[in-house]
Formats: C-alpha cells, structure tokens, sequence
C-alpha cells in the first residue's frame, strides 16, 4: 500500500537520525501518533517504533553484506544511539552478532 511506501520512505530518509523516533515519524507522516500507530500496526504487525527498527536493521544487513563498513560505522548510519545497542537488536532480530556477517 502507498501508506507504507510513504512510511519506508520516510524511515530512510531519517536513517542516520538516532533522534527519529514514532513522534517524528508521526508528523513526518502528516497523521497523529495515535493514527500512525493504528495504521502501521494494521499493515505490518508492528508499532511505528518496531518499524523503525526493523527497517535499520534490515538496513544495516545489506550494508553488512556490502562489507564495507565497520559494524560502529553501520550502527551510526543506521540510527542507533550506541553499537551495543545495535549489537543486541541486531542479535536479537537475526540470530547472529553483526560482526559474524
């Protein structure tokens, strides 16, 4: 759906935005938090936060495929606030540590 398309192209757009958060996204979006978090959840089963999340990581998997960059430069490029926490999303999303790509 276009909905989603918009809401990928917005997350990329932000991507290195360790600040981007559902409320951005919401304003970015042109709807209230509350209506993002009804639509989102209606088309992906997730929360706008968990979207945001899964598109990094899922962003900071190809750029490991890519091999690169280090895994602190693709934490940063994908948005997350400290590599440890990447580290453990990104575990926790893939089953393997980002440096094991």
């Amino acid at each position: 759906p276009l909905f989603v398309k918009n809401a990928l192209e917005i997350v990329y757009n932000n991507l290195d935005n360790p600040d981007f958060g559902k409320d951005h996204f919401a304003k970015a979006m042109l709807v209230s938090p509350s209506l993002l978090y009804k639509k989102i959840k209606a088309l992906t089963d997730q929360s706008p936060s968990e979207f945001i999340k899964a598109v990094r990581l899922n962003h900071a998997l190809e750029l490991l495929k890519e091999g690169k960059y280090t895994v602190l430069e693709i934490s940063e490029k994908c948005g997350f606030s400290t590599v440890a926490y990447f580290s453990s999303s990104f575990k926790k999303s893939f089953g393997v540590s980002p440096s094991d790509i």
